[in-house]
């Protein structure tokens, strides 16, 4: 494809420029998702030409902000993955066999890291010896028991880098009555590699991931990662016959919105330190807000930052280091001081967040906080 496929014209409102991170960090009216729709959709009549085009394509973070906001729902995130399917680099080559790696992430980042110019501020240091952050809320007993059978899908930043978190929100699901089945081998949620206009291997693991949950007998899927809920649900547009497809993405529940059925009790103060909520971009709209009940109702006060996006977005921080620091930079000098916790339901935010962080910033996804005894 080299031309916009949208079925709908851009009304050239301008809503984009508002919310587009990129935009924002560069002031460039052709970096905007107006500016690249607009190029995209007079390809031949501008004779372009192609790796210019690819390379403007590749200055945008997925955080689908502009379909959010756009009057006409154009996906130009998706119309710039379809740009990147047909002319593939290779640093996407790079990025998809890293998330095909799994437990040999590490070395291949290494690896990764020689190859790639400039410096890669996600990849900067690992976070497999992250301190234990301190828990600040304590789940009370609660004496319930759902009909229902239920498994975790963790992700694959959370399985490799906070292994932890698949333990704490298992037992979240046993406090909450579910029976909770063993974690199976998951694929790929399919975000990154969508995003990186991987269709053919995004197919496949979610392939993999739909046999999984058949052989389960289709169990609700309990996810803690914002990104991974987006590509759970949306990473469909390669099949022909949807058969479970529906059902899957209807199967989708995100853990935050368990929490309201819990009581909770405080655990520990922070003295100094202020909390804050970074609200993912793909995330829901309410996960900040139910988090923030929480925290105020045993005296924590938490400020909810939900306009500004993180950098990560997929293979973006990979493919474009240089941008994602600034975009990163603009988050925390929106940040109230250094000395603050920052908590997130997105797994690669927590990683884009924790390797750019200033000196005295903790980061941590909620779960972290959160203390399930038994």
């Amino acid at each position: 494809m080299h031309g916009n496929n949208t079925s709908k014209e851009c009304l050239l409102c301008g809503l984009c420029l508002e919310v587009c991170p990129i935009f924002r960090a560069t002031d460039r009216e052709d970096l905007s998702p107006r500016g690249k729709g607009f190029l995209l959709a007079h390809y031949h009549e501008f004779n372009f030409g192609v790796k210019s085009t690819i390379e403007l394509a590749e200055l945008c973070a997925g955080c689908k902000r502009c379909l959010k906001i756009c009057p006409q729902k154009i996906n130009l995130p998706l119309e710039i993955a379809r740009l990147k399917s047909i002319h593939p680099d290779w640093k996407s080559w790079i990025w998809s066999r890293i998330i095909k790696s799994r437990t040999g992430l590490l070395p291949v980042i290494k690896g990764a890291r020689a190859f790639i110019p400039g410096s890669i501020p996600v990849l900067k240091h690992s976070l497999l010896d992250k301190p234990p952050v301190t828990a600040l809320l304590k789940v009370g007993q609660v004496e319930q028991t759902k009909e229902k059978k239920a498994v975790i899908f963790p992700g694959c930043v959370s399985k490799l880098f906070r292994p932890k978190l698949e333990k704490k929100a298992l037992q979240l699901l046993n406090r909450l009555g579910y029976e909770a089945l063993p974690t199976p081998d998951w694929q790929c949620c399919g975000y990154p590699l969508g995003s990186a206009g991987l269709f053919a291997q995004e197919k496949k693991e979610i392939e993999k991931n739909l046999e999984l949950w058949e052989a389960m007998d289709r169990p609700l899927v309990f996810v803690f990662c914002a990104t991974c809920v987006d590509g759970l649900k949306n990473s469909f547009s390669g099949f022909d016959d949807r058969g479970s497809c529906e059902p899957f993405s209807q199967s989708i529940r995100t853990l935050i919105e368990e929490l309201s059925e819990l009581e909770f009790t405080p655990e520990n103060l922070l003295e100094s330190r202020s909390i804050v909520w970074h609200e993912p971009c793909h995330g829901l709209p309410d996960s900040g807000n139910i988090f923030q009940a929480i925290t105020r109702n045993l005296g924590h006060e938490l400020t909810i930052l939900n306009k500004k996006c993180c950098g990560m977005g997929g293979s973006f921080a990979i493919q474009n280091p240089a941008l994602s620091s600034v975009i990163a930079e603009d988050f925390w000098q929106s940040a109230p001081g250094n000395n603050i916790l920052v908590l997130s339901d997105c797994n690669g935010c927590i990683l884009q967040l924790d390797a750019t962080k200033p000196d005295n910033a903790i980061v941590a996804h909620w779960l972290e906080v959160v203390r399930v005894d038994g």
